[in-house]
């Protein structure tokens, strides 16, 4: 699923992403707050892979146009049957993304 509006691109997050979300996922200003933290780009793929579950609904977040990634956001551990799940998301900050 795909929604856009006239600042902002919520799509799917790709296997593309994967540099972004490691600049996002391996910031100490993120991880103090979101709880996992990578240090590779290789050990990342397992965020990638956690994005996937069907358990989890996660956007990245980007400019429209051009598409550069500032964040992503989403559920997670949705549970159906008690219509619950967590919310979160996390930007970069400073240097600009990919």
């Amino acid at each position: 699923m795909t929604l856009k509006t006239k600042r902002l691109l919520l799509r799917e997050i790709e296997d593309k992403d994967l540099e972004n979300v490691f600049k996002g996922l391996s910031n100490p200003k993120v991880t103090k707050h979101y709880g996992v933290r990578f240090n590779t780009l290789e050990a990342t793929k397992e965020q990638m892979l956690w994005f996937s579950d069907k358990k989890q609904m996660w956007w990245a977040i980007c400019a429209p146009k051009n598409q550069v990634f500032y964040g992503a956001g989403g559920l997670s551990d949705i549970d159906l049957t008690s219509k619950i799940a967590d919310f979160g998301y996390f930007q970069h900050f400073g240097e600009r993304a990919l």
